[in-house]
Parts: C-alpha cells; sequence; structure tokens
C-alpha cells in the first residue's frame, strides 16, 4: 500500500484493523502501509492521546468495554434523517426555544440540523448562516430571513462546503447563536467528529459562537469519533433527547453544559 495516504484516513484504517482484530502489532502496520516503525508508533500514540486506543509492548489494543463506543463511519445524510426522526423533531422544538426573533444564527449540516431549519420558519427577522447546501432549499423558504452560504469545496457526501474558504468566511462572522451537530460527546473527549474534513469547520463555528448549542440525540451520548473538535467547557447548551439516561444527563451537566433532554 503506497505510503502517501492523508494520515487521518491512516488512523482511521488503523482503528478499523483494531476494532476487528482487537489487538494490532507495529511490524504488521508498518509493512502494511509501507512506512517505518518509527512513523507507526508516532500514529499509535496520536490515536492514544486521542483516548481512542492503549498502547501495549510492540502494538496496541482497544479494550472491550471501550470498542463498542468508538465510531468510525457515519450512514449517508438521507438515511441518518430517518433514524431518530422522532427525537430528532423533538431536539428541534427544543431549539426553538433558544432561538429568538432577529437573531443571527450559524447552523452546520446534518440530520438533527435539517430538523431544526425546517423549524426555523416560526421566527421572525433571523440572519442565517450555513455551510450546508442540503439545508439550503429549506432555509430558501424562510421569507423574511437573510441567508448566508459559506463558499468552498462541495463535499457531495455530506452535501456540505469545507475547505479554507469556507472557514475564512465563517471566520466573518460573529453569530449571536451557533447551533452545530456532533457525532460523538463523551466525558472525556468533549465533541468528537468521524469527518477530518468537517472538524476544522466545526472548531471554527466554536471558535466563534458567542452562545453554542450542540444538538445531538441520545445515541451519541457516551460515543468518541477520531477527530477531536472541542471540550464540554466550551459548549454553553447541549440538546439531546429523553431517552438520555440519568447518569449521562447529570454527568454532562455537572461538566458545564446546560442539559435540555427534549
Amino acid at each position: 500500500m503506497e505510503n502517501n495516504i492523508f494520515r487521518e484516513e491512516r488512523l482511521r484504517m488503523i482503528l478499523e484493523i483494531l476494532s476487528q482484530e482487537k489487538k494490532i502489532v507495529v511490524k504488521d502496520l508498518a509493512e502494511k502501509f509501507s512506512l517505518s516503525d518509527s512513523s507507526i508508533r508516532l500514529d499509535l500514540t496520536e490515536l492514544e492521546k486521542r483516548g481512542l486506543i492503549f498502547r501495549t509492548h510492540g502494538g496496541a489494543i482497544i479494550p472491550d468495554e471501550t470498542r463498542n463506543d468508538i465510531v468510525l463511519n457515519k450512514n449517508i445524510l438521507q438515511q441518518r434523517k430517518e433514524t431518530c426522526a422522532d427525537e430528532k423533531r423533538r431536539i428541534a422544538n427544543a431549539v426553538m426555544d433558544l432561538i429568538s426573533d432577529g437573531d443571527s444564527i450559524m447552523i452546520d449540516g446534518g440530520s438533527t440540523n435539517y430538523f431544526i431549519a425546517k423549524q426555523l420558519h416560526q421566527k421572525r427577522g433571523l440572519t442565517i448562516v450555513t455551510s450546508s447546501t442540503h439545508l439550503l432549499p429549506v432555509l430558501a423558504q424562510i421569507n423574511d430571513a437573510n441567508i448566508f452560504l459559506t463558499g468552498g469545496l462541495f463535499q457531495r457526501e455530506f452535501e456540505d462546503l469545507i475547505g479554507e474558504i469556507s472557514l475564512e468566511i465563517i471566520g466573518r462572522f460573529s453569530p449571536d447563536k451557533t447551533i452545530m451537530g456532533t457525532d460523538g460527546i463523551s466525558l472525556k473527549q468533549g465533541l468528537t467528529s468521524t469527518e477530518p474534513s468537517m472538524a476544522p469547520l466545526k472548531r471554527k463555528m466554536v471558535s466563534i459562537s458567542k452562545h453554542l448549542i450542540v444538538v445531538a440525540d441520545s445515541t451519541k451520548i457516551g460515543k468518541v469519533c477520531l477527530v477531536h473538535v472541542a471540550g464540554l467547557n466550551e459548549v454553553e447548551t447541549i440538546v439531546t433527547d429523553s431517552n438520555i439516561s440519568d447518569d449521562d444527563f447529570k454527568a454532562l451537566s455537572e461538566a458545564g453544559p446546560r442539559v435540555i433532554a427534549a
């Protein structure tokens, strides 16, 4: 295998191997990726730093108790819109209580934010900034909203705009509220994403947020993905559904964010 694979993709592939085989050996990975043992050790050290694996002498493992909490990939957008749809509608309704007429809002793509976008017509005089081409047709139906679409490279799989152009444009705004989806929320790792291409945009959104609202159905709670986005200390509000366990609700609340179970 050629050694010019982007590092994040290689890290994902290493995790996929680990999730199937439970343990890996440095020398086997070095041969598979045509890299030196030292390069593979650096990769394993990075994955351990992210809280995804444990290093061992000569390799690494994923403990059985954490293996099911790691999320490597997500389904295509249409499939995700059909998963936990009732819960996502309740989340969307709860988010409306956090939005006021005249607010400026930044909202990224994703299945939960699709349901939120469909409810924003309830509010008057909004200014909306989005990187999601998937949300644009829904947002365009809000007659009195000012809508900004970030530029950038079109990512077909998730119908989002990514890259340096999108990052630069996001940085020009200072919205009243930022509504952001996430692939995983955990006490140790905070917000994480399965997609290395999307994580920089999410980090930028966090950095310019006055009030960060993270939306995620309860199946995302306790999950950890490949790429770190933000710590829980950077989140003002988490809106999830009522299927969240009492223990998770208490632990997340004690970590800092206000947690709303819709």
